[in-house]
């Protein structure tokens, strides 16, 4: 599975939006639900070979670590992942702070609106993938 999406974000909506139905309603909150899929993303990647890096803080940033640092055999940055209910600044400040072709925010917001009306947030180079359960 994990080989069939590599760093196509998009592709990996299906799995992560599976796993986040998984898991049980009364269990969901924003915080429950962003970690777990973070261990997961992580455990995928690190199956399809790439080494993978928690909650990486880039220099000059203080507000929010990367949920997600992607690296190749080289040790060079590949990915960036980071995990939010809707697209935030901060987020997007982190992103964006370093070089790396495959950023991304999954938001899992309930509310569709406040999700589309955050990616007002979003630079250019910074993907965005909406999960739904």
């Amino acid at each position: 599975m994990a080989e069939q999406h590599s760093l196509n974000w998009e592709g990996w909506k299906e799995e992560l939006e599976r796993v986040m139905g998984n898991i049980p309603k009364a269990f969901r909150s924003a915080r429950t639900v962003k970690r777990t899929l973070q261990c997961h993303l992580y455990g995928c990647l690190r199956e399809a070979g790439f080494q993978v890096l928690a909650d990486y803080m880039p220099p000059r940033v203080t507000d929010r670590p990367v949920d997600l640092l992607v690296l190749d055999r080289e040790e060079k940055i590949v990915g960036a992942v980071c995990f939010d209910e809707v697209v935030t600044l901060y987020a997007v400040k982190s992103l964006t702070s370093f070089d790396s072709p495959g950023k991304v925010i999954f938001t899992i917001g309930r509310l569709k609106k406040k999700v589309d009306e955050s990616r007002f947030f979003l630079k250019e180079g910074v993907e965005h993938v909406h999960l739904e359960p």
